[in-house]
């Protein structure tokens, strides 16, 4: 019955989202202040082979997002979000994914800043969204990760950005306030764990970014105090091609070591990458690799800290997959991954596969020495009178998982961009 009204509400939502209004916008402080944002209905099942019960949600949420007009470069932004089940989900939190809304629902001020900005400046104070490779919004369910913190920008040349960046609090995806927490600490759900009872003083970062001819690249440096500092780059150069074939190669690296307390233990850690592919306007096929090598007594035999997307698999490794990822799973080896995107009438109808190998190390808390995971994601843009809408469905099949077993992971959503 609960499956019915499911369907009922993913249903009934097409009709009332294309009654939303469009952005308000306008000129000065008050007169140009914009309003948007997302209405995203979701249902969301896990079925494992193994010994673990399979879970299922359903939420309905969204985002609704305010930003000033601008006074002398100066601007104030606000972003509501909340995400709810509506009395669908079973009665059994045990039979619940707590990913999606939690288990009591969510409503939150995610983003509440201040910032000054001009062409070539940005500086940004307060609750925000985050775009650097290892601090982002892991925003794969109702409610996007925020940071609380100051940013700043600047723009010296066409194509260069340079960025510095202080976070000091937390806000996971289920999460209804900010804290000292990262996904180590057991508060945040679809963490990993580690760290219980323990606040985090947060994390700096230093980084630049360029695009310009072909190239894109970039270099990270982050401190992710008490536990470890990283250096990361990545780059990619697409080549002039005939018959709009353009192909494309790229590598990336990281290297981490430990900081401060090292509350995760010792911290030795390296990856490298590299990914060959052409694309044909906005398709395109990629191979890509990742080697994260052992380093005995280290941290996960030498697996990489990453407090703000392990466990989320929103890191920027070439072969991160839906379900699973390098370095969520505590351990090391190399990883393998082919991926396509395919667009189809008009762009209207967007496909994505991608299949990954990944040869593991036995650890004494990871036993699989081979997993693999295949990934189908297909999305309708609608036009017309419903622009804005869009219906989405995910699949992702893992095998050989520690434990699990055969991973099915099914993501319907329906949403509607304002």
């Amino acid at each position: 019955m609960k499956r019915t009204c499911r369907a009922a509400v993913l249903s009934g939502l097409v009709v009332v989202c294309g009654g939303i209004g469009q952005a308000v916008a306008g000129q000065g402080f008050w007169a140009g202040t914009t309003v948007n944002g997302d209405v995203r209905a979701y249902d969301f099942t896990r079925h494992y082979s193994g010994p673990v019960a399979g879970q299922q949600a359903f939420a309905l949420g969204g985002a609704l997002n305010v930003l000033t007009g601008s006074f002398y470069g100066f601007s104030v932004g606000l972003s509501f979000y909340t995400a709810h089940s509506l009395g669908l989900n079973n009665s059994n939190p045990a039979l619940v994914d707590g990913t999606l809304a939690g288990f009591e629902g969510i409503n939150t001020l995610g983003q509440a800043f201040v910032q000054y900005h001009n062409r070539h400046v940005l500086v940004r104070a307060g609750d925000q969204l985050v775009s650097t490779p290892w601090i982002n919004p892991s925003d794969s369910r109702l409610i996007p990760a925020t940071y609380q913190g100051v940013l700043a920008a600047v723009k010296p040349i066409k194509g260069l950005t340079i960025s510095a960046l202080r976070i000091t609090a937390f806000k996971g995806r289920t999460a209804d306030e900010f804290s000292q927490s990262d996904l180590y600490n057991p508060r945040n759900i679809g963490g990993t764990g580690g760290l219980p009872n323990r606040t985090e003083p947060g994390a700096g970062a230093l980084g630049a970014d360029y695009k310009g001819a072909g190239l894109k690249a970039a270099a990270w440096g982050y401190e992710f105090y008490d536990l470890a500092k990283m250096g990361y780059g990545q780059a990619s150069y697409t080549l002039p091609g005939g018959s709009g074939f353009k192909p494309f190669v790229g590598a990336q690296f990281m290297r981490e070591t430990g900081s401060g307390a090292q509350y995760l233990g010792t911290v030795d850690s390296t990856v490298y990458g590299a990914m060959v592919g052409v694309k044909h306007a906005n398709d395109r096929l990629t191979i890509g690799y990742n080697d994260l090598p052992a380093h005995p007594g280290a941290f996960g035999n030498g697996d990489v800290v990453s407090p703000y997307t392990t466990g989320y698999a929103t890191d920027p490794l070439y072969t991160t997959s839906m379900i699973q990822g390098m370095i969520d799973r505590k351990t090391t080896g190399h990883a393998f991954k082919v991926s396509a995107t395919a667009f189809f009438l008009s762009h209207k109808l967007r496909f994505i596969a991608s299949y990954a190998d990944y040869f593991n190390t036995l650890t004494g808390t990871y036993g699989s020495a081979r997993t693999n995971e295949t990934d189908l994601d297909l999305t309708y843009f609608l036009g017309g009178a419903a622009k804005g809408l869009s219906i989405r469905d995910r699949v992702g099949v893992a095998h050989n998982l520690p434990v699990l077993h055969r991973f099915v992971y099914n993501r319907l959503m329906l949403e509607y961009d304002f």
